[in-house]
């Protein structure tokens, strides 16, 4: 068993229930031959529409660009995308949601919320509005960081 006093920085703890999550779903996403990492790339395309070109994509997610281009590839392979040259422009790629995707919509939303659940299930409503708050400030000062960082690379 996790030892939550051994280490009580906030990095470790997130880093734990990262992989904990991981190892968990990876295991429900076998079915569907899916890996955690394409899960997040089909579950915005579900939730936000598809059409949006790779760029986008990767912007949306905050992933860099060979992760993304993993991600679409193993997609494309196990039949959920697709992936169109612009009309207008044919340096851009536009990433379009299969029937197969559409048919595991439902499910896919369904273990989402069912891993929601497991880790805030003993959080009052208060405080999944904290923990969202909390991480959104977190995620926010990292995004500045990143941009600050990339800015002095450059």
């Amino acid at each position: 068993m996790l030892n939550l006093e051994q280490d009580p920085s906030v990095i470790s703890k997130i880093s734990c229930l990262f992989r904990t999550m991981n190892s968990m779903m990876k295991k429900e996403l076998q079915r569907f031959d899916i890996g955690r990492g394409q899960f997040q790339f089909l579950m915005y395309l579900l939730k936000k529409g598809d059409g949006i070109s790779q760029e986008e994509l990767n912007e949306q997610l905050n992933f860099d660009k060979a992760t993304t281009a993993r991600a679409i590839k193993k997609l494309i392979k196990n039949g959920y995308l697709t992936k169109k040259i612009d009309d207008n422009d044919h340096r851009i790629n536009r990433i379009f949601l299969t029937n197969k995707a559409y048919q595991i919509y439902n499910e896919m939303v369904k273990m989402n919320d069912y891993w929601e659940r497991i880790i805030t299930d003993n959080l009052s409503t208060e405080e999944k509005e904290m923990v969202q708050h909390i991480l959104d400030k977190m995620l926010t000062n990292i995004l500045k960081y990143k941009a600050k960082d990339h800015e002095e690379v450059s």
